[in-house]
C-alpha cells in the first residue's frame, strides 16, 4: 500500500510541474501583450526554480530588418550585468593569492594620483571609492576608436574625487574600468581572454564573450532605440569604452549556467562568494550585485546601454532566478522581472 501511494505522489509531482510551467508561460504571454504601448519589449524572459526552468520565452525581433525573431539561441549584450563577471575575476585572483581586496589601488596602478591614497580594491568593487563618472566627452579619443584598459583609466585619473574613499556610496562605471585594468595586469591576459579561460569555459558558457565591435558574433541580436515613435538603430560607441563595466554578450541559458555556478563554492571560494553577496555599507551593494532583504532576500542587477537592457534577480532562499534580456534599450526589464517574481511567490 505504501508503494502505491508513493507512486501516486510521484505522478502528482510529475504532472504538477509542467502544469505550473504552462500556466506561468500563459501568464507571461498575457503580461507582455498587456504592456502599455509606450513600454516596448523585445527580448527573452526566463525563470528557473531549483534548477528547473519554469518559463523561457522570446518576444519580438532580434534583427528587425530581416524579421529574425528572438529565441533561446539569441545573444544579447547585458550592459552593467557585466560588472558581476569583473567582480568574480577579481575575487578569483584574490582566491589565487595574487591580490588582497584590502590592498591599495596604487599597488597595482603605479600612476595613481595622491588623491587616491587610501583607495582599495574593496572600494572599487563596492562603489565606495569616490571616483568620478565618465561622460561621452571624457573619452578623449572619441566614441569610434578602441581604448585599452590603461587608456580607459586615463579618462578619469586626473579628475577630482566625489568624496574620500570609503566615506560614501555612489554607483560608477569608472571603478570597474580600473578593475579590468588590474585583471589584465595581474593575469597577463586580455580582459576578454581572462573571462573566456577562467569563467565562461569552466561553466560551459559557450555562447558568451566580450568581443570587439568588428567581430562577427553568430546569432547576435541588433540593438535598437526609439526616436519618438520610430524604431532606430542604437547610437554607436566602441565597446572597449566600457571594458569591465559593460559589453559582455550572452544568452539566457548561459546566464542560468552562470547563476548556477554561484550557488556553491567552485568557481569562487566560500570567502569570495560571501564577499560578493554581502552588502558593504554605506551602500546595499556587494560586488557586482545589489542586495535587498525585504520582503525576502533578493540579489539583483540592472543594465542599460544604447540598444540593450537587462535585469537579473536571484532569490537565494527560494532558489529562484529570473532573467530578462532585451535588445531595445527602453524595454521595462525590471518591471517584467518584478512582476514575474510576484506571480511566482503569490504576492
Amino acid at each position: 500500500m505504501r508503494n502505491k501511494w508513493l507512486l501516486v505522489l510521484l505522478a502528482f509531482v510529475t504532472l504538477a510541474v509542467p502544469s505550473w510551467s504552462q500556466n506561468l508561460g500563459e501568464w507571461t504571454d498575457s503580461y507582455v501583450k498587456g504592456l502599455a504601448p509606450d513600454k516596448h519589449f523585445r527580448g527573452i524572459i526566463v525563470a528557473e526554480q531549483n534548477g528547473q526552468v519554469l518559463v523561457e520565452k522570446g518576444y519580438g525581433m532580434a534583427v528587425e530588418e530581416w524579421q529574425v525573431p528572438n529565441s533561446e539561441e539569441t545573444k544579447f549584450e547585458i550592459a552593467s550585468l557585466t560588472k558581476q563577471f569583473t567582480a568574480a575575476a577579481i575575487l578569483q585572483l584574490a582566491d589565487a593569492g595574487k591580490l588582497n581586496v584590502e590592498d591599495p589601488v596604487s599597488k597595482y596602478y603605479p600612476d595613481s594620483p595622491p588623491a587616491w591614497k587610501g583607495m582599495t580594491i574593496h572600494h572599487l568593487l563596492t562603489h565606495t571609492s569616490g571616483l568620478p563618472e565618465n561622460e561621452w566627452e571624457n573619452f578623449y579619443k572619441g566614441k569610434a576608436t578602441p581604448y585599452t584598459t590603461e587608456e580607459q583609466v586615463k579618462t578619469f585619473r586626473d579628475r577630482p574625487l566625489g568624496f574620500p574613499p570609503g566615506t560614501a556610496w555612489k554607483y560608477r562605471n569608472t571603478e570597474y574600468y580600473l578593475l579590468a585594468y588590474i585583471i589584465e595586469k595581474l593575469s597577463g591576459e586580455s580582459y576578454a581572454a581572462y573571462l573566456a579561460h577562467h569563467i565562461f569555459e569552466p561553466l560551459k558558457m559557450s555562447h558568451s564573450g566580450f568581443a570587439t565591435m568588428a567581430a562577427i558574433v553568430p546569432q547576435m541580436s541588433e540593438g535598437y532605440s526609439r526616436d519618438g515613435a520610430t524604431l532606430v538603430r542604437r547610437e554607436y560607441f566602441d565597446r572597449s569604452m566600457e571594458t569591465g563595466a559593460g559589453g559582455i554578450y550572452t544568452t539566457a541559458d548561459d546566464m542560468l549556467r552562470w547563476n548556477n555556478g554561484l550557488d556553491s563554492p567552485g568557481l569562487l571560494s566560500t570567502q569570495g562568494l560571501d564577499f560578493m553577496f554581502t552588502p558593504h555599507p554605506p551602500g546595499n551593494y556587494g560586488a557586482g550585485w545589489f542586495i535587498d532583504t525585504s520582503p525576502r532576500r533578493k540579489v539583483y542587477h540592472e543594465g542599460g546601454d544604447p540598444g540593450f537592457a537587462a535585469f537579473e534577480a536571484r532569490y537565494p532562499e527560494q532558489h529562484v532566478v529570473i532573467i530578462v534580456l532585451s535588445n531595445e534599450d527602453d524595454s521595462p526589464v525590471r518591471d517584467i522581472a518584478d512582476a514575474m517574481a510576484k506571480r511566482i511567490f503569490g504576492d
